[in-house]
C-alpha cells in the first residue's frame, strides 16, 4: 500500500484522513443523538417540539405559583377555622352569660322601683 501512487492520493488513506473520517462520523452520531434527546425532552413536557420553551415555562410557573398560593390560602383558612371555632363558642356563652346577667339586673332595678 505504501508503494500504492494511488495511496497517496486518497486522503481516506491516510492516517489524517482516517481521523477526518471518525471525526465526521462522531460530529454525525452527535447530532442526531442530540435531536433525540431534545425531541424526547419536548415529549417530556408534553409540548410540540416548535412550542417556545420560555413562554411554556413561564406559563407552567404562573400556574404552579396559583395552584400554590390557592392551597396556603385553604391551608390558613382551615387553621384559622378551627382556632376561631372554639373562640366562636366561648363568646357565645359569654355572651348568654351578659344576657342572663342583664336581664337579672333589670329585674332587680324592676322590683327595687316598686
Amino acid at each position: 500500500m505504501a508503494d500504492d501512487p494511488k495511496a497517496k492520493d486518497d486522503p481516506k488513506r491516510t492516517p489524517i484522513g482516517a481521523v477526518r473520517d471518525a471525526w465526521l462520523a462522531l460530529t454525525g452520531a452527535i447530532a442526531t443523538a442530540e435531536t433525540e434527546v431534545q425531541k424526547r425532552f419536548y415529549e417530556t413536557l408534553g409540548v410540540p417540539p416548535d412550542a417556545n420553551l420560555g413562554e411554556e415555562l413561564m406559563a407552567r410557573v404562573k400556574k404552579n405559583r396559583e395552584e400554590f398560593e390557592r392551597r396556603i390560602d385553604e391551608g390558613v383558612k382551615a387553621a384559622v377555622a378551627k382556632v376561631r371555632a372554639p373562640i366562636d363558642k366561648e363568646i357565645a356563652s359569654l355572651k348568654e352569660r351578659v344576657e342572663k346577667l342583664q336581664k337579672k339586673v333589670e329585674e332587680r332595678r324592676a322590683k327595687d322601683k316598686k
